[in-house]
């Protein structure tokens, strides 16, 4: 059934590119035991991003729900462009971080940007379960005005994953909080106020995945930090309008152009090409295997 479901996947898209029809969802299985439904992949055969820039250097900042990725081994699969990935526990966007679990208030998304090195173009947010959204508007100008300061030609920006449990230190963030913001920043990108914004829709397409996630459905387990990686580099592969970093499973081409993973939904077949079978029990430790080495080969193949 999952080879059918991600097979479906390939054909749909590969018609897309050809200009013909997409066909109806199927129900994926992935290989820890959880059943994905696929949505039906109805991308518009004139689905491309307005205006593609190529893969720009991008700088990834992220509270401590992508910080999964370095927890469990999983940087290595954010490929296909060049990044910096700034994951931070207890970060906000522009009010003062909270404190940590070790005492420590990281800088802000604000201060991230302001900080960075020159160079980057597209800045990717994966911030805001510790910030309320009283302010959400003001913080996403802030950010905006200084990151085109800067020199950013794009900003990605994830919504949050609103079917949780968590709650924020401060109780600033909650479930109710997440969905406000999230319809907050539709609609700025709807106003077209900011351009530059684009929305990249992982509250939704990692909304029935809960394999993927600690208890409090925001925090990343083993599989949910592949599932990161390979939706952001899915992601900005398509605002490239450029191939897949990797095929949809093993031993099948990467689409190319890459689809909208927003559209198509979480069909990818996780477990077939990264070693998702490693350290699902690893507790916290903050150690991990490779740095984010694209263009390299990630740990895995270099071990191989």
């Amino acid at each position: 059934m999952r080879r059918a479901a991600l097979s479906l996947l390939v054909a749909a898209c590969g018609a897309l590119i050809a200009g013909g029809a997409i066909g109806a969802a199927a129900t994926a299985p992935i290989d820890d035991g959880v059943t994905v439904a696929a949505p039906a992949v109805r991308i518009p055969a004139n689905s491309r991003p307005p205006t593609p820039t190529g893969p720009d250097p991008a700088l990834l900042v992220s509270d401590s729900a992508w910080l999964g990725m370095q927890t469990y081994a999983g940087v290595d699969q954010v490929q296909g462009f060049e990044h910096t990935l700034s994951l931070a526990s207890c970060r906000r966007r522009v009010a003062t971080s909270c404190t940590n679990y070790n005492g420590y208030v990281p800088i802000t998304l604000y201060e991230e940007v302001e900080a960075a090195a020159p160079g980057f173009r597209t800045l990717i947010v994966a911030t805001g379960y510790n910030d309320g959204d009283a302010r959400f508007a003001e913080d996403v100008e802030a950010v905006a005005e200084l990151a085109r300061s800067k020199g950013y030609r794009r900003i990605v920006w994830l919504t949050l994953r609103s079917n949780v449990s968590y709650t924020s230190p401060g109780d600033t963030g909650f479930a109710e909080v997440f969905e406000r913001s999230n319809a907050t920043l539709k609609q700025i990108v709807a106003d077209g106020t900011h351009p530059e914004i684009v929305v990249a829709d992982w509250a939704t397409y990692a909304r029935d995945q809960p394999s993927w996630f600690a208890g409090d459905g925001i925090h990343l387990r083993l599989l949910g930090g592949y599932a990161a990686g390979d939706y952001i580099s899915r992601k900005m592969a398509f605002l490239d309008a450029r191939a897949c970093p990797q095929p949809a499973y093993a031993g099948v081409a990467p689409l190319d152009p890459c689809p909208d993973p927003d559209e198509h939904g979480p069909v990818i077949d996780l477990a077939s090409i990264y070693p998702t079978d490693r350290g699902q029990g690893l507790a916290f430790t903050l150690l991990y295997e490779g740095s984010s080495s694209w263009p390299d080969p990630p740990w895995w193949e270099s071990a191989a």
